[in-house]
């Protein structure tokens, strides 16, 4: 298998076929939108998302696409906390909350932070 790689050298993965506890990444709306009348196309968001490469970046208009919106983690939300235009928007904290409990992602975690302990 090609590992394929962005201009800054990072491995892109596929995150979108993957459960996020127990619910198909596709199925959940979280993901960043951008604004492109407030986008000053300083590449922050493009540089920052490392570890799921969530964007791509158009040279031509010198701006940020999101290619792999389901790579972006459940929650997370660096690159609109970080960009200086403040043109990128997430859905609000109300779905997060939503989300969190359909998943069931307090009583998921505890149950996993348990099953640690018992093994130490």
């Amino acid at each position: 298998m090609d590992l394929i790689k962005d201009p800054l050298g990072r491995l892109i993965k596929d995150f979108s076929n993957e459960l996020w506890f127990d619910i198909p990444r596709k199925e959940i709306e979280w993901y960043p939108k951008i604004d492109y009348e407030k986008c000053i196309g300083c590449g922050t968001c493009y540089v920052i998302c490392k570890g799921r490469v969530v964007y791509d970046w158009d040279f031509k208009n010198m701006r940020p696409i999101v290619a792999r919106p389901y790579n972006c983690m459940v929650g997370c939300s660096t690159c609109a906390n970080l960009c200086p235009a403040e043109a990128i928007m997430f859905p609000p904290k109300e779905k997060l909350i939503e989300i969190r409990n359909k998943a069931q992602v307090v009583l998921k975690s505890r149950k996993i932070i348990d099953g640690i302990k018992e093994k130490r």
